[in-house]
């Protein structure tokens, strides 16, 4: 659960209070190394500016994000200026000396002048006060296909004949989901009265038999997210509602970050998670493998200067593992030098951010780099009908699964699932009705299962289910459910209704180290039940006792 906004403030106003009370050390320690730095021999001085100068681009990145602007742009300022006597290789004389010097000095009064803490507003979101669905439709025919299918998909919901009724109940308790017949007199001028009444917009779902511009452009301006044209298409209603829902549901957007300035990399955390990201601070660099293959990132956040290892090298590490090659990865670094900043980026990053950045902009800019990447590696991963893993990935997960099984000893089952007489639905009815029938199944499959259950189209019409920490019995349990539900799930095509129903077996992983053994095992016993008459769920052998 994320803070509060209240909670957050005073965390961020705590990490700011330590901030500035490590200042009261770290200042006079860069003072020392600045005064002996005119007195160090030859042979040491380029290694002892090093160190000074990477000390100044640390405080220079840091104090800004803690409020202390003055400060980071006076450092940046001596920063550049030691850098630019590295690059020119020779010794300063003793007036550049004193100019360093005096600035360093300075930096601790700019510590001491009242920095404010830096404000950060969260958008709580549009979370709806209950996962309802309100239906306004008064065709008859209409509202029984649609509630049908919300009923089979076990979405809870509300229907209203009149926009009088449903402007009543949205006022009481604000829902998930509206869909509304938009041929109903009067629907969009009553639609956008209910949507003016609101904080923000209401998604809304229309149905009608209107497809002109006008119709559709009327839509967006009441704040439509959806329009469907009649005669309606149940699967992709129910998508439609799904994506509405799954913002709730989304995993959140999994974010590393590596930062040796460990303060820093705390406040950067706290931003991050209030907007509803997890966040994993790496303090070792050298753990980097260990930490990707457990917490898997959506995005990972590279410090470029860090001792002993660079940002750059860091991430060229990871891009050594073909497993990480999409993971974007984004530089944090107050380097402002334009080529210094692109030739980090040729070094296997994907974007750069100056330090210090506002805590809002942060956030934004991780968010979309997180969700791009998330889409990315959906559409590389999964069908394009059904939004399930392809045959190949899902055989992958299943692997992943045994081995986690093997650790553990928790039980995994694994379902091969078929749609009876399918060729009959595309010859009867055409491929398109037929790829209707397959969506709808993937649907159902998504709604009834667990979040931890992988679901995969094999081929065709044919699903591999993983469920891990389930018994036969259980697993058994769960299928035979969701086959009642899909064999009462109603098609229509050309005003002609018909329904489906599948065949499925089902394998237990126990005792089996290759995925193809406990795949073959799971399709033996569904062709079992196809020939056992269809419609029905076999186990592959008995569940064990207890």
């Amino acid at each position: 659960m994320k803070a509060s906004t209240t909670d957050l403030q005073q965390q961020l106003e705590t990490l700011r209070l330590a901030y500035v009370e490590r200042l009261q050390q770290d200042l006079p320690a860069l003072l020392q190394q600045a005064q002996a730095l005119p007195d160090t021999p030859s042979e040491l001085w380029q290694q002892q500016a090093t160190q000074l100068m990477a000390a100044l681009h640390t405080l220079a990145g840091s104090a800004g994000t803690f409020g202390l602007t003055q400060l980071g742009e006076s450092a940046k300022q001596l920063e550049q200026q030691v850098k630019h006597w590295l690059h020119a290789g020779i010794q300063p004389d003793v007036a550049a000396y004193r100019d360093v010097i005096t600035g360093i000095t300075l930096l601790s009064r700019l510590s001491e002048t009242g920095a404010e803490s830096p404000v950060f507003t969260v958008d709580a979101g549009r979370q709806p006060a209950t996962t309802s669905i309100y239906l306004c439709c008064a065709d008859s025919a209409l509202k029984e296909q649609i509630s049908i299918m919300l009923d089979i998909f076990g979405y809870a919901n509300r229907q209203f004949t009149g926009f009088a009724a449903l402007r009543e109940a949205v006022a009481a308790q604000r829902p998930a989901v509206v869909i509304a017949d938009a041929d109903q007199p009067g629907a969009v001028a009553e639609l956008q009265l209910i949507q003016n009444e609101q904080k923000t917009a209401l998604p809304l779902l229309l149905v009608s038999n209107k497809t002109d511009f006008n119709s559709y452009l009327d839509a967006v301006r009441i704040g439509a997210v959806g329009y469907y044209s009649r005669p309606l298409n149940t699967t992709e209603l129910e998508a439609g509602v799904r994506k509405q829902l799954s913002g709730a549901e989304r995993e959140p957007f999994r974010v590393m970050l590596v930062d040796d300035d460990q303060m820093l990399a705390q406040h950067y955390a706290l931003v991050l998670q209030q907007g509803g990201l997890m966040v994993e601070i790496l303090p070792q660099p050298a753990h980097i493998f260990d930490a990707l293959n457990r917490f898997h990132p959506d995005v990972i956040l590279l410090d470029v200067n860090m001792p002993f290892c660079s940002g750059p090298e860091l991430a060229q590490l990871v891009r050594l593992q073909q497993s990480w090659l999409g993971v974007p990865i984004i530089y944090l670094s107050s380097e402002t030098d334009s080529e210094q900043q692109l030739a980090a980026l040729i070094k296997a990053g994907d974007d750069f951010i100056t330090k210090p950045i506002s805590d809002t902009a942060l956030l934004v800019a991780v968010f979309a780099r997180a969700q791009r990447a998330r889409q990315l590696a959906e559409i590389m991963t999964r069908d394009s009908l059904t939004g399930l893993l392809q045959h190949a990935h899902i055989k992958e997960r299943l692997a992943l699964e045994m081995l986690r099984s093997e650790r553990s000893g928790q039980p995994v089952s694994v379902v091969m699932l078929d749609i009876d007489h399918f060729k009959k639905v595309n010859d009867n009815y055409g491929h398109l009705v037929g790829d209707q029938v397959i969506a709808n199944l993937a649907n159902l499959l998504k709604q009834q299962l667990r979040k931890t259950d992988l679901v995969g189209r094999y081929g065709g019409e044919e699903f591999l289910l993983v469920l891990p920490e389930c018994t036969l019995q259980r697993a058994f349990e769960v299928i035979e459910q969701i086959r009642e539900l899909f064999a009462g799930l109603p098609f229509s095509s050309n005003e002609q209704r018909f329904f489906c129903t599948f065949s499925a077996g089902i394998s237990a992983v126990a005792g089996i180290t290759a995925a193809d053994v406990v795949i073959e095992k799971a399709d033996q016993a569904l062709y079992k039940a196809k020939t056992s008459g269809r419609n029905r769920v076999i186990l592959a052998q008995p569940p064990a006792a207890g």
